[in-house]
């Protein structure tokens, strides 16, 4: 039998502050998935549109300094319409209603909230 190497599902987190990405990467690692990271809405769609795989989910934060990540949702939706978005943010949900994202999740979180909320988004997507 031949030694194959699985790839681990990648999650995509679009954050602008630096601590939150790492923060995320290491729940994530430590929950078993890869991890791409962006500092930007612009970085985010360019990964989204040159991922050789597809992602698991995109982790988006509300506040972006390019753009806001309400705007950027539609823009994930056309370019990778079969991933699930998990919209973050320090703001309660209410603050930000119609969202269009497939979950919420909200800041700070712990790793057991980071990988529900993926969960929830992906079986919203299933």
């Amino acid at each position: 039998m031949p030694n194959t190497v699985v790839p681990r599902a990648c999650v995509l987190v679009i954050d602008d502050e630096p601590t939150v990405r790492t923060v995320a990467r290491m729940m994530l690692e430590r929950s078993g998935f890869a991890v791409e990271e962006a500092a930007d809405g612009e970085a985010g769609l360019a990964a989204l549109a040159s991922a050789a795989l597809s992602f698991l989910a995109v982790v988006l934060d509300v506040s972006l300094p390019d753009r806001s990540g309400l705007e950027l949702i539609p823009q994930i939706r056309a370019l990778a319409s079969e991933t699930p978005v998990v919209l973050s943010s320090g703001r309660p949900e209410e603050d930000v209603p119609g969202h269009g994202a497939d979950t919420f999740l909200a800041k700070p979180f712990n790793r057991e909230r980071l990988v529900t909320a993926l969960r929830e988004a992906t079986a919203a997507r299933a």
